[in-house]
């Protein structure tokens, strides 16, 4: 149970800090190797993939929260999910190497 929460709280750290990534090297540039560029945003949509399965597999997770917090958030991993999905897409397929700007 203890494990679980853990690894919850560092999966979703790491995935805040993802979502940071995107927007920084969306309006910085901020990593100009292409290859590590890449590698980084997979590596953060990996990271965020196992938060919903695990808010939704342990439903003592979280006791103290009742069931419509809950609900939200489900809702949020999800969202935090597709979002991170869509960013490593389009900057996988889409975006150049390098700064964008």
């Amino acid at each position: 149970m203890l494990a679980n929460t853990r690894t919850f709280y560092r999966l979703g750290f790491l995935s805040v800090v993802g979502f940071a990534f995107y927007y920084a090297h969306l309006f910085f540039g901020m990593v100009s190797n292409g290859l590590m560029f890449k590698l980084l945003a997979v590596l953060f949509l990996a990271a965020t993939v196992p938060l919903p399965i695990i808010v939704v597999n342990n439903k003592k997770l979280f006791p103290a929260l009742a069931k419509r917090t809950n609900l939200f958030l489900v809702l949020g991993t999800l969202l935090l999910l597709v979002h991170h999905f869509l960013m490593t897409f389009i900057f996988v397929m889409f975006l150049p190497e390098g700064t964008v700007y």
